[in-house]
């Protein structure tokens, strides 16, 4: 009888049989990294569009958008999740979007282990705001970026700034972090999943990835907007406030 491996990681706990029936490239450490990864990061549009329909409708509804609004919007996977085109099916012809895609940074940067100032893994200072002078845009956007900003207290300040008062600043996202983990620790089959997908692309687990909480958010807005709220509905969050 052989000994079991002493190790956390599920990959090393492939036996005999699983090479024979799937070959000797499940073994290979690249060829891993490459589907784990994929299977991962490559799903926005599916939970945006197929899975988060009702979620989107009610994000939408909090920003309150006008015809011939001028937004900014600062995203991930903008054109593939629709972002773009539901904000212009709202505000016109007329209206204006100034669209930040950040999903390549927030790739290389999450995947190199790069931190911010935060030392959150895959942050960045977000200055996007920074070029438009005071109250340029009606609203402001945020849609599956929230975790890559690496001080939102200072973001939010300068997005506000850009802001004209009385309108909505919305944050929104499908995140993952430290709460993932306790959702999957509650079925052996989930919890191992996810730490395969994670050991095999070079991380170890949900945690390692930058998230902020609707708790964290509201701190960071403390005093900046009016009425501010939060929302969750099946691992999305969203948070909105009135300059």
């Amino acid at each position: 009888m052989s000994t079991p491996p002493v190790s956390d990681n599920p990959w090393d706990w492939l036996g005999a049989h699983d090479i024979r029936r799937f070959g000797e490239v499940i073994l290979n450490p690249e060829e891993r990294y490459r589907w784990c990864k994929a299977t991962l990061i490559c799903g926005l549009p599916y939970m945006w569009i197929h899975m988060a329909g009702p979620f989107r409708e009610l994000m939408y509804s909090k920003l309150e958008l006008r015809r011939g609004d001028k937004v900014l919007l600062i995203g991930e996977s903008v054109e593939t999740c629709g972002f773009e085109n539901d904000i212009r099916a709202r505000i016109g012809e007329e209206g204006e979007i100034t669209t930040f895609d950040v999903i390549e940074q927030a790739r290389t940067t999450t995947a190199a282990g790069v931190k911010g100032r935060s030392g959150r893994v895959g942050s960045w200072k977000y200055d996007y705001s920074q070029a438009f002078p005071d109250e340029h845009f009606d609203c402001v956007a945020v849609i599956q970026a929230i975790q890559h900003a690496d001080d939102w207290r200072e973001c939010g300040q300068d997005l506000l700034r850009v802001m004209k008062p009385g309108r909505v600043i919305l944050l929104s996202e499908i995140g993952i972090g430290a709460h993932t983990r306790r959702i999957a620790e509650q079925d052996l089959h989930i919890e191992y999943w996810m730490d395969k997908l994670y050991r095999g692309s070079g991380r170890s687990g949900p945690e390692d990835v930058s998230y902020y909480s609707p708790a964290e958010l509201l701190e960071a807005f403390d005093g900046l907007v009016r009425n501010p709220a939060t929302f969750s509905w099946r691992g999305a969050d969203l948070f909105w406030g009135v300059k």
